[in-house]
């Protein structure tokens, strides 16, 4: 096995050349990968990766976890010296200095993080979507960002998901957490041959959480630092449960006079029926596109 595969398989991808940075920085400038509700979109989760991988690393579970009524958000971090990995650059959501429990955090870059973290979810909550029907969670370091960005919210949010992760600003989140966060379900799930984030951590973190009087429920995996079918598969039943589908209202009909509807009634007759409007720039294009429909 080669270095590079092993620092893959321990999601902590180092960043050895140029050229590799190069195109890490031009995935990263790219906007969050979005996959699309399939049927009406009644929820939202939104995926963290962890150090060194992408959005695009993750957007497969979309499919796996196989919610039609979802809309699953996979944003990317942007690439930044991570001192465990020698200060080279790589995508990360904030700087790890070291693996132990006593190493110093990067509460500036983890703040910005929950920022950008809580901006995707205010944006959610603006397009109609409640926040009890909004999930965050991640992988590695996108579980802890999630977990700090959940813990910190003003409201409670459907739930929070953390894969082979740990706790993120231990020390300062106890003072930053909020009633809405405490009230926010967590899904927590290890693996017990964890040679990254050891399975002792991923227990001391939920014994933590469960302190700070949050909701956690805890599995074990037979398995390193990555995912398995079964947790996912545990995952998805439990995404299911907290945003259990919605009775779907019948879609409005489309009118004949198409021209006399005002911009806002054409994008809401659109988006009833998922069409993209991202190249509408004009009401002409909306009609277009509603002419389309008929």
């Amino acid at each position: 096995i080669t270095v590079v595969e092993y620092a893959r398989r321990l999601g902590l991808l180092v960043c050895f050349s140029l050229i590799t940075q190069i195109h890490i920085a031009l995935a990263i400038n790219m906007n969050p990968i979005v996959v699309p509700a399939r049927s009406q979109h009644s929820a939202t989760v939104i995926v963290l990766h962890g150090l060194g991988d992408s959005g695009a690393g993750w957007s497969s579970v979309a499919g796996q976890l196989d919610l039609p009524w979802v809309k699953f958000i996979f944003p990317s971090a942007a690439p930044r010296p991570v001192t465990i990995n020698g200060g080279a650059m790589c995508p990360a959501w904030a700087d790890i200095k070291g693996l132990s429990p006593d190493s110093p955090e990067d509460v500036e870059g983890s703040l910005e993080t929950r920022a950008l973290i809580h901006s995707l979810i205010t944006s959610e909550v603006s397009s109609g979507i409640p926040a009890s029907r909004i999930v965050i969670g991640g992988f590695s370091q996108g579980a802890a960002m999630a977990c700090l960005a959940a813990l910190t919210y003003d409201c409670a949010l459907g739930g929070c998901f953390m894969l082979s992760g740990y706790l993120g600003l231990r020390e300062k989140l106890p003072t930053m957490l909020t009633e809405g966060g405490r009230k926010t379900p967590i899904f927590q799930a290890h693996g017990t041959q964890d040679g990254m984030i050891p399975f002792a951590f991923g227990q001391l973190t939920s014994q933590v959480l469960r302190m700070m009087g949050a909701g956690v429920e805890f599995k074990q995996y037979a398995m390193g630092h990555e995912s398995s079918p079964q947790e996912l598969q545990d995952l998805r039943a439990w995404l299911a449960g907290r945003l259990a589908a919605q009775a779907q209202a019948p879609l409005p009909a489309i009118p004949d006079d198409l021209e006399a509807l005002s911009v806002r009634a054409l994008k809401d007759l659109l988006a009833s029926r998922h069409v993209d409007m991202s190249d509408c720039v004009e009401k002409a294009d909306l009609l277009r596109k509603a002419r389309a429909l008929l």
